[in-house]
């Protein structure tokens, strides 16, 4: 699977909430598109697969 541009190994059928939990962000702080489909929060079951192309853009606040 592609995520954020470079080729990740994740186990076939993982959902949206699972890799964002592996990768250490809160779900409620990040932006996902799989496939250029914005996902919304409540669609983060939705299982990903060899071929998916996944973006997750985090906000990260500033002062």
């Amino acid at each position: 699977m592609i995520v954020n541009g470079k080729k990740k190994e994740f186990s076939s059928g993982i959902t949206i909430y699972e890799l964002i939990e592996s990768m250490g962000l809160p779900k409620n702080i990040v932006t996902v598109r799989v496939n250029g489909e914005k996902i919304p929060k409540e669609d983060y079951d939705r299982k990903l697969y060899e071929n998916s192309n996944v973006e997750v853009f985090s906000f990260i606040g500033g002062g």
